[in-house]
């Protein structure tokens, strides 16, 4: 650890610069899958000619601006920020209005060497064991005001539950802690009517102490037939079966954690606030402070001193071993939905809404890029130059061409 020195700076460098300079050295003494091989390649070339370039007007002042095209890689901080702003925009459509409760589901840190050499199934087992645990508990009409319902109370119909989760495996300091973000709406719907949660008067959901058991209890079955199906990729310490049992009993007396944090008013604040979740990469390239003798330095919070502002430093092939950690496996997806949050148009509520067009026009001006120009929203791309130099929107007219040539852009640099 070190002293944090012009931490206030506008950082140099990015993750760019860290695997054009180390990432060789790297992959010649590690073994990598080919999404990590992906990334580091992609990553490595974001915004070069290797990808081509494009050209954008603004409608507002008609600057026009070239650029080169980015890599799109899902785990590039440079290319996050136009899907993010799709995100919010698909998420705010149709929602229900009413508050929502931030939830998040982790595991014992000692199942963490398990999760890194069995990615998908790990995963998978931790998204059904959260999701399924919600479910049983919105189940139980107890939690719900159900006063103006009415139902069978002897065959009562499903509440179906509304959310919505990302996973995330990364720790400030890019330490490997995968776990799942969830976005619960404080409202169930049953027989295309919804209920409201009104037990804990806005200071949890369900008991998270009764959740937290259930999980692990549904977490730690999963785990163990996956086990005995031969499925689990393990060190020779736990491939015996005693041995991993004994390991599975220490994990079972652990106490493990839900963190269930008290409801955001609207769901236009908890869509934006999940969206710096969603889409983000292990670190951003705005915390890199300096790359310097094969030594990363970035900053971090550390959550046990009071979110302090700190200084990491690794080296350069610890820094790269941790951010691979954080590849997800092959057309994984990180963000999953439950509940009919897909389908609220088709129910009749006054709880139920639907952006009109004005609204969402002014939600797409409060998140769209601004022109570098006039500071505007109404930046277009007017043509796009794919790696092999072809066309593949719009149309490079002469005044474009003339235009490039004027402003000096080199699209083989």
């Amino acid at each position: 650890m070190c002293k944090i020195e012009d931490i206030d700076n506008k950082p140099k460098y990015e993750i760019q610069d860290i695997f054009n300079k180390y990432s060789d050295d790297y992959t010649k003494t590690h073994k990598l899958t080919l999404e990590q091989n992906k990334a580091i390649k992609e990553i490595s070339n974001c915004r070069t000619s290797s990808f081509g370039y494009n050209a954008k007007q603004c409608n507002g002042c008609g600057d026009i601006t070239f650029s080169y095209n980015s890599c799109r890689n899902r785990n590039c901080p440079k290319c996050q920020g136009d899907k993010r702003y799709d995100w919010i925009n698909a998420r705010l459509k149709t929602t229900i209005e009413v508050p929502h409760y931030h939830t998040v589901f982790t595991v014992p840190n000692q199942l963490f060497e398990i999760a890194i050499y069995n990615q998908k199934i790990f995963y998978d087992l931790l998204f059904k064991c959260a999701s399924d645990t919600l479910k049983l508990f919105a189940q139980d009409l107890k939690w719900w005001d159900t006063s103006n319902l009415k139902y069978d109370i002897n065959n009562p119909s499903k509440i179906d539950l509304s959310f919505f989760g990302v996973l995330h495996t990364w720790g400030q300091s890019l330490v490997y802690h995968p776990h799942i973000h969830f976005i619960v709406a404080s409202a169930g719907i049953i027989n295309n009517t919804t209920i409201v949660n009104s037990k804990y008067k806005s200071k949890f959901l369900f008991p998270v102490k009764a959740m937290s058991k259930v999980f692990r209890g549904k977490f730690i079955q999963g785990i163990k037939k996956a086990y005995y199906k031969d499925e689990l990729y393990l060190n020779d310490d736990m491939k015996h079966s005693l041995q991993f049992e004994s390991f599975i009993n220490n994990i079972t007396n652990r106490k493990w954690v839900i963190f269930m944090k008290s409801q955001f008013p609207t769901s236009k604040k908890i869509v934006e606030y999940l969206s710096r979740y969603t889409h983000k990469t292990a670190i951003s390239n705005s915390r890199i402070i300096s790359i310097d003798n094969n030594i990363v330095r970035f900053k971090y919070k550390d959550y046990k001193n009071n979110s302090k502002l700190k200084v990491m430093k690794l080296s350069a092939n610890e820094f790269i071993k941790r951010f691979l950690y954080h590849i997800p496996p092959k057309r994984y997806f990180r963000i999953r939905y439950y509940g009919k949050i897909q389908k609220l148009s088709t129910i009749n509520n006054d709880k139920i809404i639907v952006k009109n067009e004005n609204e969402l026009k002014i939600l797409a001006k409060q998140n769209k890029p601004k022109c570098k120009k006039c500071k505007c929203t109404r930046t277009e791309t007017i043509v796009i130059i794919d790696r092999y130099d072809k066309v593949v929107q719009g149309l490079m007219t002469p005044q474009i061409l003339a235009l490039k040539e004027k402003k000096k852009f080199n699209d083989t640099t």
